[in-house]
């Protein structure tokens, strides 16, 4: 997903809609489908669909996090987790129920929200540098941006697994 354009008001509206389009991936279930069943289903890759729901929640709070230490501290630092999503850990045996974890994404996905409407636009091209040793650095925006990157994509990874332990059965949209 090309982040590069994404906007602070795109941003928000993404963060803010995240809990709804994960709660949609269980609307198609049939009567004799049990949402917290199928969502504790493993697929090939080792992942269940709650491992995805409970990752992007991490996620999303992990980027807050850093938002925040960028937007308030003087060279602030980030760990690489932070604003890279795909190196974070799967989460390991998610307890809950899926109405709980998805409730827990929403509240995460609107924190960070909340956060990212209160930047001043001047405030967007503050630096941290990641603390891999490599030199990097990633703005404010980057951070927020990674913030989407991770809801969004563990979205579609949900989605896709969801249908295939349905047996191909998919939500239409």
């Amino acid at each position: 997903m090309d982040l590069s354009k994404l906007a602070p008001s795109d941003i928000v509206v993404a963060l803010r809609g995240l809990e709804r389009r994960y709660q949609e991936l269980f609307e198609v279930i049939e009567e004799d489908e049990s949402a917290d069943d199928l969502a504790h289903r493993r697929g090939a890759d080792g992942w269940a669909v709650i491992d995805h729901v409970v990752a992007a929640a991490q996620a999303i709070a992990a980027a807050n996090r850093a938002l925040y230490r960028v937007l308030t501290g003087d060279a602030p630092s980030v760990q690489p987790a932070e604003v890279d999503p795909t190196i974070r850990p799967k989460p390991v045996g998610p307890t809950g129920s899926v109405d709980e974890r998805l409730a827990e994404l929403g509240r995460e996905a609107t924190a960070a929200a909340e956060r990212v409407e209160r930047v001043p636009a001047g405030e967007w091209s503050r630096q941290a540098t990641v603390a891999d040793g490599s030199g990097r650095t990633v703005t404010a925006l980057d951070i927020a941006r990674a913030a989407v990157d991770a809801g969004v994509g563990h979205l579609r990874a949900a989605r896709d697994l969801l249908a295939s332990v349905r047996g191909g059965r998919t939500n239409p949209w």
